[in-house]
């Protein structure tokens, strides 16, 4: 049986525009393709550096012109082991553990202020409730400069905290952001396990930390990561209130070595920034998939 002329001329019209864009997805999907792969390489491209530089022993680190049988761990097992330099030994032990204390110490103390207040800001009425709220908000949007000088003359002027662990912890133990964001996800939280728990006999103490914290468990990951990330990089801090190498964090270490007055292969800063990189991206990726849960949990429910 023969088809009808329209109908074959209707199906050819069907075929050459399912052609068209076939054609038009593949010539999208590949100019796609190339694009991510070149975003790729670009924001790769100075972590391979660092990782080749790093490998490299000597002073002439930053050519290309090198083989394979080059490459070689001395900067690494200097870092890691010692580095004897004129009688020196540089290591960056000291301004690891420095620094791990430091970021915990931040992290455990922000986490529990912010889930704190969060709580009662979310849960618990008071005298000036909105007031406070509000000001938290305002806090919000102040920059972290626009503060520094006053609290670097408060830190050294009216405590003394001057070269101590106290300046480097106590004023970044609040964080406005993480309150507010404590606040909106026990605003999520249903009341009814609260009130349950309040009619056995619980206080809101107990709560609070029996309760509350235990199934707080994917915004306080989150925000604990983040905290960590953050105090663990802080550079400019540091640098205004510490002159003693020995309560150095790894950063103002670093920049202790490349601007040391012994004569260090450049290697060796670069060696210690790949070794300092690894402990966040290992925390990273562990707790990844804690970002998703608070992003959804904390919505945006008001009060």
């Amino acid at each position: 049986m023969r088809k009808h002329p329209q109908s074959a001329q209707a199906e050819a019209n069907l075929a050459r525009q399912y052609e068209r864009s076939a054609r038009a997805y593949r010539t999208g999907t590949a100019l796609f393709t190339a694009l991510a792969v070149l975003l790729t390489v670009v924001t790769l491209y100075p972590y391979l550096f660092s990782i080749i530089a790093s490998l490299r022993k000597g002073f002439d680190i930053y050519s290309m012109n090198f083989r394979l049988s080059d490459l070689t761990f001395y900067a690494y097992e200097r870092i890691l082991f010692g580095l004897k330099a004129d009688e020196a030994a540089i290591t960056i032990w000291p301004w690891m553990l420095n620094t791990v204390f430091l970021s915990t110490s931040i992290t455990c103390l922000m986490l529990l202020i912010s889930a704190m207040g969060g709580y009662a800001l979310a849960r618990i009425q008071f005298p000036g409730k909105k007031l406070w709220f509000a000001l938290l908000l305002a806090v919000m949007m102040v920059p972290g400069q626009v503060t520094l000088v006053t609290k670097y003359i408060m830190i050294t002027k009216i405590f003394g905290w001057m070269n101590s662990y106290y300046g480097l912890i106590i004023p970044f133990i609040f964080s406005a952001y993480y309150t507010f964001m404590m606040r909106q996800f026990f605003l999520s939280f249903p009341k009814d396990l609260e009130e349950a728990a309040i009619m056995d006999g619980m206080s809101r103490v107990g709560v609070f930390f029996k309760l509350l914290i235990p199934l707080s468990k994917a915004p306080l990951l989150a925000a604990g990561t983040l905290i960590f990330m953050g105090s663990w990089g802080s550079y400019l801090w540091p640098k205004l209130l510490i002159t003693k190498a020995s309560l150095f964090p790894i950063s103002l270490g670093m920049t202790m070595m490349m601007g040391s007055k012994y004569r260090i292969s450049p290697a060796l800063p670069m060696a210690a920034a790949i070794i300092t990189m690894l402990p966040l991206l290992l925390l990273f990726a562990f707790f990844q998939k804690y970002f998703m849960q608070s992003i959804t949990s904390t919505g945006t429910k008001g009060s």
